[in-house]
């Protein structure tokens, strides 16, 4: 199963710094992590594919999860791209090995930082799969993970954010994240869609 890892960075360092800093990522095997900067607008992003296998990147926006921009960074490679608001990025390793992937801000009129905003308060816990079916979920403006059987799937999530399950296509909902869900807490999500079909 691709495990969907998301990386919400509040304060970039550096900007506007003369050296040039740069970000590391070590994306697992068959593995999805998405990258958002809130707090920033119309930004541009030096990316580079420090791995022996190629990179699939795309750029979505943030409300409806559509592709805006998809394309294969070849091993060795680097690209500039673009972010305007309301997006964020999307690395995927389709391989067995790990990948690595380096980023940063390029200086320049485009990088501009919004009004601070207060922060939303983070879950990070475990939606675990202890059934023999595959479990399919929507968890809006995150990702639309599909739980695999006898599986566990970390996510870190805002308070309020929901999470549906997809039952022949109407979305239930069995989960609400609030402040009742510690960090590493690992949630039975057989036990929530129980409760939910038969509340």
């Amino acid at each position: 199963m691709k495990r969907n890892l998301l990386i919400i960075l509040f304060t970039p360092l550096l900007i506007y710094s003369q050296r040039i800093e740069t970000s590391k990522i070590l994306i697992p095997p068959k593995q999805i992590i998405l990258i958002s900067y809130p707090l920033l607008t119309n930004y541009n992003l030096k990316i580079w594919n420090k791995s022996k296998f190629d990179l699939t990147i795309s750029t979505h926006e943030q409300k409806t999860d559509s592709i805006i921009k998809k394309f294969i960074m070849e091993k060795g490679s680097s690209a500039l791209l673009s972010i305007s608001n309301e997006m964020y990025i999307q690395f995927k390793n389709k391989y067995l090995a790990n990948l690595k992937v380096e980023y940063s801000f390029q200086n320049g009129p485009s990088v501009r930082k919004n009004k601070i905003k207060p922060l939303t308060p983070q879950r990070a816990f475990y939606l675990e799969n202890n059934t023999a079916q595959r479990i399919p979920l929507i968890i809006p403006g995150v990702m639309n993970p599909n739980l695999s059987p006898f599986s566990r799937s970390g996510v870190d999530l805002k308070n309020g954010q929901k999470i549906f399950l997809d039952f022949n296509g109407k979305n239930i909902l069995i989960l609400n994240v609030t402040d009742s869900i510690k960090h590493g807490d690992r949630i039975d999500v057989g036990n929530l869609i129980n409760k939910a079909l038969n509340n």
